[in-house]
């Protein structure tokens, strides 16, 4: 199978390339991860993708528990290792419980504790399961996290959608394996 990713040399970077670079590198993620390593192929894409990144990622309305639970949901569902490789321990940090976790990297509804995760991951899986969101848990997410929040999910689960597209369209392993 041909190996279509590899990490980057900084230093052999064109000038566009080691601009959005060091971009990503000082900002809040304090490192260039896999996927932007890629989309420097494209410096346009990437400062795009790298901007839209933090606010999906740092500032939406959902504490990042919830926001990483969504994540684990695309990741799952997208079968993106790199992915789920970053957000398994984000998720971990976030709060979210090692059962969550682990029921859904079995592929199994998670029994919840929480109302919000429910209702966080019911959302997520609906949408991928039928392509679609059934009006009830539209409406239960409107009115839990309003309009702004229900957005800003459909965003969420639509960024790392593209994210793990990409990663698997490029074979990107795990962080660290590359």
């Amino acid at each position: 199978m041909l190996k279509r990713f590899a990490e980057v040399d900084p230093e052999r970077l064109t000038p566009p390339e080691k601009a959005i670079y060091d971009m990503i590198a000082s900002g809040p993620r304090g490192t260039v991860p896999y996927i932007f390593q890629l989309l420097l192929r494209s410096p346009q894409l990437a400062e795009r993708t790298q901007e839209l990144g933090i606010f999906c990622r740092y500032e939406t309305g959902f504490p990042p528990r919830l926001s990483e639970l969504a994540i684990l949901v695309v990741a799952k569902h997208w079968d993106s290792a790199f992915e789920w490789s970053v957000h398994e321990h984000e998720a971990r940090k976030a709060g979210v419980p090692e059962a969550v976790i682990a029921a859904i990297a079995a592929g199994r509804k998670p029994d919840f504790g929480d109302a919000d995760e429910a209702l966080v991951h019911g959302f997520a899986t609906a949408f991928f399961a039928h392509n679609d969101v059934p009006d009830d848990l539209f409406a239960a997410a409107e009115a839990r996290f309003g309009r702004k929040g229900a957005v800003e999910l459909a965003g969420l689960i639509g960024y790392y959608s593209m994210l793990a597209i990409v990663l698997r369209i490029y074979r990107v392993p795990p962080q660290g394996e590359a």
